[in-house]
Order: structure tokens, then C-alpha cells, then sequence
């Protein structure tokens, strides 16, 4: 029971971090601003780092290490980014999984980032190639 509810409140965490919209606009900058991530990401969210780091966009690292990475603070509650291709040989199924890691392991609670509209699939598809390489 103390499992299932330490759970709850980590996952509720960790989404609340991945919010992508601004808190400080109204309800029509509000559209405006996910529509335009939804379409076309700026420069910024399209840096594989800045993604894995950034708690707005995907926060990976709130998880996830990057051993080859130190200088990056990393949590350890999710397998670290090592051995990519060992462990995902078909790169297609390294992406599967960071898009909807709960369609291939339903009890995780990592977010689906391409079904939740968390990430979209261009930045899904360059975190994969950066995370391929190590």
C-alpha cells in the first residue's frame, strides 16, 4: 500500500513537471502557445540536453542518468542511459518506448511523451538519437 501511494505521488510529480504550457497566460495565449509547440518547436526544444533537462518540456534526467554525462544531475529511479544499443538493438524500439513506454510495460510510470502530446515527434526522435549513442 505505501508503494502504491509512493507511486501516485511520484508520478503526480513527475507530470506536473513535464507541463508545457506557461502558467501565466490566459486561457487563449494558453492554446495559442500549445498549438504552436504541438507544430513547430523553437531551437531551444530541439537541443536533446535541453529537453532531458528541462522540467517544462521532457525532464528525462528527473529518472534517468547519463553516465557518460557528469556534469548533468541525474536521478536513479530509472535505468541509466547506458548500453543503448545493446539494450534496443531496433532503434524503432528505443522510440517506441519513450513515446509510449506504457503500451510496452503498463505498470511504468514513465509518461507516454508522444501519446500525452508531452514531446512531439521530432523532439521524441532527436532525445532517441542522442541517447542511442551511449
Amino acid at each position: 500500500m505505501k508503494r502504491i501511494i509512493f507511486l501516485a505521488i511520484l508520478g503526480s510529480l513527475m507530470l506536473q513537471g513535464c507541463n508545457t504550457t506557461p502558467s501565466s497566460h490566459s486561457a487563449e495565449s494558453k492554446a495559442t502557445v500549445t498549438t504552436a509547440a504541438v507544430t513547430e518547436a523553437n531551437p531551444i526544444e530541439m537541443d536533446p540536453v535541453k529537453i532531458m533537462t528541462n522540467n517544462n518540456i521532457g525532464n528525462c534526467t528527473a529518472c534517468h542518468s547519463i553516465p557518460a554525462e557528469p556534469k548533468i544531475v541525474a536521478g536513479n529511479i530509472a535505468p541509466p542511459f547506458i548500453g543503448m544499443k545493446s539494450r534496443f538493438p531496433d532503434i524503432e524500439k528505443l522510440r517506441a518506448a519513450v513515446s509510449d513506454q506504457k503500451a510496452i510495460a503498463p505498470q511504468t510510470i514513465m509518461p507516454p511523451f508522444g501519446r500525452n502530446k508531452i514531446l512531439t515527434p521530432e523532439q521524441i526522435n532527436v532525445v532517441v538519437q542522442y541517447i542511442y549513442k551511449y
